[in-house]
């Protein structure tokens, strides 16, 4: 008998100890991040992000997502994902509901701009393209369809007055296959819109007689760009930056954008930025190129307006008026 009320009362406390659990668990509130493929700088990024926010607001999963920039705006916009990565001037895109996005995207929001990365456009340091404009006739790969970096080439070839249709060949290849054709002299250019410097670029520049030159962009030429998005911003690659690139670069640029759901609670988003500003030093050991991240950095050039909830930090830490 006393055998049977112990195990009746240590029956009770496991009955007890599952409810509990079992609230736990399904109280906590699942989030998400779209960040990008594994090997790139936004995978590592996303999860570090993920990782701030769970440790630091309580009752909070987040899972970390492989995506795309444009595939992950979508997601946000639609529900998929809490939080996503995307680039400021696609961002500016999805919410006008242009270019590669069919409607306007009325769901998402700014929570921190993290860095700027330039499309470069590669070509070898003994090739006769000195120019943009000198790409006609040429072999390409902009990059693989539909992605961001592939909008903005079309873009820069349309303010030279120039389309696919002028080019000997276009192959939409990732940024690795897009290095190995050109070192095996099946392509004449490549634009990776990537940080700097790219390992894709560094590569072939390490590997070819006279390393790599990179294009520039001329001033006239980026004011027309801008007038297609406001989104797009000014980076110069520095000379030195590869084997072969003697000279300083003008690139498009844009900025690499943290976006969340416009409906998620303003308090929600307010941890959550406050969460990532409070442990920036998570944050900058993810790559070099975040070594100067900043809240200052994170509130502007978003391409999109802030979230109630990530404004509201913003003015509190007095880095927004």
């Amino acid at each position: 008998m006393k055998k049977k009320r112990c195990l009746n009362v240590l029956m009770m406390v496991l009955a007890l100890f599952l409810v509990f659990w079992s609230t736990s668990v399904f109280a906590a509130e699942n989030l998400s991040i779209a960040s990008g493929k594994a090997g790139g700088t936004w995978y590592p990024m996303g999860g570090a992000i993920a990782d701030v926010v769970q440790k630091n607001l309580d009752g909070v999963n987040m899972a970390v997502m492989q995506g795309t920039g444009d595939a992950n705006i979508i997601g946000v916009n639609n529900g998929m994902y809490t939080l996503g990565i995307s680039f400021s001037f696609a961002n500016a895109d999805a919410v006008m509901g242009q270019a590669q996005f069919k409607k306007a995207m009325s769901n998402i929001a700014g929570l921190a701009a993290l860095y700027p990365s330039p499309l470069q456009i590669v070509v070898r340091g003994d090739s006769d393209i000195k120019t943009i404009a000198d790409l006609k006739g040429k072999r390409i790969s902009p990059g693989l369809k539909g992605t961001s970096g592939e909008v903005l080439m079309k873009n820069i070839l349309q303010v030279y007055g120039l389309s696919y249709g002028d080019m000997k060949k276009v192959e939409h290849l990732a940024y690795a296959d897009a290095a190995m054709q050109m070192q095996d002299g099946h392509i004449d250019a490549f634009m990776p819109f990537t940080t700097v410097p790219a390992p894709a670029i560094q590569e072939i520049a390490v590997s070819i007689k006279g390393g790599i030159r990179l294009l520039s962009l001329s001033p006239d030429k980026f004011e027309a760009l801008k007038k297609i998005n406001n989104g797009y911003s000014k980076y110069v690659v520095k000379g030195g930056s590869y084997d072969g690139q003697k000279s300083d670069v003008l690139c498009v640029g844009s900025n690499n954008v943290v976006i969340c759901r416009k409906d998620l609670k303003e308090d929600l988003v307010y941890k959550m930025i406050k969460a990532l500003v409070d442990n920036k030093a998570k944050i900058k050991d993810v790559h070099k190129v975040l070594q100067e991240w900043s809240p200052e950095y994170a509130a502007k050039d978003l391409g999109v307006a802030l979230h109630p909830g990530a404004l509201k930090l913003y003015k509190e830490i007095g880095v927004i008026k």
